[in-house]
């Protein structure tokens, strides 16, 4: 199974989970973390493992953040390189957060396979509206 968490600073990823209830249900495996303002990466940190638990090739965490380099990418990024069976993506939206809730809901889908197909269709996300 392939649990995603999306994680942001402010409220981005609060609204994501609400945008993606309205738009596709309820989703079980699907959690979120906010940075807050006041927070600290220790704190952070302690969130991120609150929620990252038991980590095995059956139990696999992919983790979308809102931007490269911010605290919530640089914090959540260690779990990722401490273990194979978490990933982290930067760049979330919602296109690509509802085509991982679906990819998911595949039992044969690898974590490797599905952050590597995200971010191949990234491109397709955003563009330039046209008549």
């Amino acid at each position: 199974m392939i649990h995603i968490l999306i994680t942001s600073h402010g409220g981005m990823a609060e609204g994501m989970m609400q945008s993606v209830k309205m738009l596709v249900g309820e989703q079980e495996h699907l959690d979120y973390v906010t940075f807050g303002e006041e927070m600290g990466s220790d704190e952070l940190d302690e969130l991120y493992g609150e929620k990252i638990t038991g980590v095995s090739p059956d139990n696999q965490y992919l983790v979308l953040c809102d931007i490269k380099g911010g605290t919530p990418f640089n914090v959540v990024s260690r779990y990722s390189f401490k273990n194979e069976d978490v990933a982290v993506i930067y760049g979330m939206n919602l296109p690509i957060l509802i085509e991982a809730i679906v990819q998911c809901g595949n039992p044969d889908t690898k974590l490797k396979d599905l952050a590597e197909y995200l971010q191949q269709q990234s491109v397709t996300t955003i563009g330039l509206s046209e008549l």
